[in-house]
């Protein structure tokens, strides 16, 4: 799922008030989401009918996409620190506990809490490893349970060839593919590097960890 596809899915989707984390600063984003924009209407037209839609729909601004963006707060954390100390402080909007057992009871889906590159905030740092993501993914899950909202997970496809996977009883939407089969090994590098060999050599799947915590379905594109 690429960053304008990532937009335009929690603008149709989402249920109001809902939260994205994004793990990059705000220009990094914005940066991202223009390329993907640009990527996408620069491709040529494949059938005679697509020749008129040469545009991404986020470029057109309409009533329903104004409204939906309103009931959406947006954070920025850069690094894993960060991304921590502010799931571990988030406070829900008010009423948003009341609200969702009432969407529960009428059978509609629950506010989101989204973190938008949580995986790739790993890469380049010692925690890229089954330890490291189990403990962001259990800060994050938690804090998910405790301001009841459904947790989803997005990895932009222009990093990694994958869509987004949920928590829950009610998981979403998700596309799995090769990303998810790249090994980590078990413990941070920070811990192999002081003597601790134990793990050393032992890796597993990334959606191997994930799957502990989330649950993967087919992602449908707005």
């Amino acid at each position: 799922m690429t960053c304008n596809e990532f937009i335009g899915y929690l603008l149709h989707r989402h249920e109001h008030p809902s939260t994205v984390v994004v793990c990059s600063s705000r220009e990094m984003f914005l940066d991202r989401l223009s390329s993907s924009l640009h990527a996408e209407s620069a491709d040529p037209p494949t059938l005679p009918e697509e020749e008129e839609k040469t545009f991404d729909p986020l470029l057109v601004p309409n009533i329903h996409q104004l409204a939906a963006s309103k009931t959406i707060s947006m954070a920025f954390a850069s690094s894993l620190p960060h991304l921590r100390a502010y799931l571990a402080s988030y406070l829900p909007p008010k009423n948003l506990l009341k609200k969702s057992m009432l969407l529960a009871e009428s059978g509609h889906q629950c506010p989101l809490l989204v973190i938008y590159g949580l995986i790739d905030l790993h890469r380049a740092t010692t925690e890229y490893s089954v330890q490291g993501l189990s403990r962001s993914l259990a800060i994050a899950v938690e804090t998910a349970e405790l301001s009841s909202m459904r947790l989803l997970l997005v990895e932009d496809s222009a990093d990694w060839e994958c869509s987004n996977l949920e928590s829950g009883p009610e998981a979403a939407a998700v596309t799995v593919n090769d990303a998810w089969k790249e090994q980590v090994p078990f413990l941070n590098s920070s811990v192999l590097s002081s003597g601790d060999r134990l793990g050393a050599g032992r890796t597993v799947e990334i959606g191997a960890v994930i799957a502990e915590w989330c649950g993967f379905q087919i992602a449908g594109v707005y």
